[in-house]
């Protein structure tokens, strides 16, 4: 294997992936500056059955991030864990298509570089370029098309033996039973994910639909890219003020989960690692609240934060209300401390004969060997902030004049309103592109960090 070659075949690599990035920022920017230039109509043009707005730019840079971002977060991975012998012809062929990939989304510069790098990956693998590899493309070609209809030497088994004869048929009966398992497997995992998915991208069309096409009986399973409606997206942000709500959200989501993290992380390690009277019996205690239904809570709750006086007219403590009961999860305290418990004890004991304090050893020790659950602590926490419901409903119900400023997107979901101006019908594009809007960051959020979440939950159940 030439060393060069291989070298240079992994800074081109390098630079590939650098030109992907720019170009994803660079789709990024543009989607964001056409979605921002939308002109944002009236609810009377929305309801208007003449009213369509092409959107086929925005569409089309929709599609790009969407194929873009996968396939250079897949390429990062390739790149991070791929072994010299892994340069192969196959790898080459691989880098060719997706050299082509890349002419298709209108990015040249990694085009040309993918085109340049798989000549390296041919020679580092074959010791020929392109003209040979084609040569050997069109041989094969040309070979399988001489071999149609003519007909291929059987070896006779009456010559073979018994034995011989038996294997045959063996060999032939585990093939079969292989390839139907294969397929049968391959259908029951394209139909789950078929009901998985319709759903999804039926909303996503419906958010991008006219106001006609909704309430028509016979809505069209696709859509053409120029009359997806990103204007309802943009209606919905700036009219209905969810960009509002999302911000309150966020901000809800993060505090209560930086709480949340510090007080799990603080009290599964007393129940760990410090001994202290009481302490089993106290975690028991706490394992028993886990069995009443989470909605008891919310007089006791309501009644704490009003005595607090976080429930004012102006409604400017409201956020404290709706942070403060949340900021810890006896749940999670369990699921970290079963991760602590693996943990040997014996670098807790040995630590002490070093003089090292507890708080030192449990942010020097086991909060990294326990990071994959924190995370994955972290995450569910994010994700239980942004669906919660019931609380912050309650919240928004003790607000007078209906003050919306303070409403969470759960909140605002359940209470906007989504009439036509007449208030007979319900623009249900706009409600499900509000739903989207709450979908979908989830879903990009699941996607991008199950492997933590996997990671963290097997880490939690595994007796080391």
């Amino acid at each position: 294997m030439n060393r060069n070659i291989l070298k240079r075949a992994k800074g081109v690599n390098v630079a590939v992936l650098v030109a992907d990035l720019i170009a994803i920022l660079i789709y990024i920017f543009l989607f964001v500056r056409a979605f921002i230039e939308i002109p944002v109509p009236t609810k009377e043009e929305l309801a208007d059955v003449n009213f369509i707005y092409n959107g086929l730019m925005i569409s089309i840079l929709a599609i790009f991030l969407m194929v873009s971002i996968p396939l250079v977060s897949m390429d990062i991975k390739t790149h991070k864990n791929k072994n010299d012998y892994d340069y192969d012809a196959w790898y080459a062929g691989n880098n060719f298509v997706k050299g082509l990939l890349s002419i298709a989304l209108l990015n040249p510069v990694s085009a040309i570089i993918r085109l340049y790098n798989t000549q390296n990956l041919l020679v580092l693998s074959t010791g020929s370029g392109y003209l040979t590899a084609i040569k050997n493309i069109f041989n094969w070609i040309k070979t399988k098309v001489s071999s149609i209809g003519k007909k291929k030497e059987v070896d006779s088994e009456a010559n073979l033996s018994e034995e011989e004869v038996r294997l045959r048929k063996q060999i032939r009966k585990q093939t079969a039973f292989i390839a139907i398992r294969t397929i049968l497997l391959y259908t029951l995992i394209a139909v789950a994910a078929a009901f998985v998915f319709l759903p999804f991208y039926w909303m996503m069309i419906t958010a991008l639909r006219t106001f006609e096409e909704t309430q028509s009986t016979q809505a069209n399973f696709f859509i053409a890219l120029k009359d997806m409606q990103w204007i309802n997206f943009k209606y919905v942000l700036n009219e209905m003020d969810f960009g509002l709500y999302i911000r309150n959200t966020l901000f809800v989501g993060v505090v209560s989960t930086i709480g949340t993290v510090v007080t799990t992380v603080l009290a599964a390690f007393a129940f760990s690692r410090i001994s202290f009277k009481g302490r089993e019996t106290l975690f028991s205690v706490l394992l028993m609240t886990m069995m009443i239904p989470g909605e008891l809570y919310i007089i006791t709750n309501f009644v704490t934060v009003a005595e607090f006086g976080w429930i004012t007219a102006e409604g400017n403590k409201i956020f404290l209300a709706m942070i403060v009961p949340f900021m810890t999860s006896v749940f999670y305290i369990f699921f970290l401390r079963q991760t602590f418990k693996q943990i040997p004890n014996s670098l807790y004991q040995a630590a002490q004969v070093d003089g090292s304090s507890d708080l030192k050893y449990l942010f020097r020790v086991m909060i990294p060997i326990a990071g994959p659950t924190i995370f994955t602590i972290t995450i569910l926490s994010v994700i239980g902030s942004w669906n919660a419901f019931i609380w912050p409903r309650l919240m928004a119900a003790m607000l007078p004049n209906n003050n919306e400023q303070f409403w969470l997107i759960s909140v605002a979901l359940n209470r906007a309103s989504f009439m036509d101006p007449e208030g007979m019908r319900i623009m249900y594009n706009l409600q499900i592109a509000a739903s989207a809007l709450v979908t979908v960051p989830l879903l990009i959020v699941f996607l991008a960090l199950r492997k933590y979440i996997i990671r963290g939950v097997g880490r939690s159940g595994i007796k080391g």
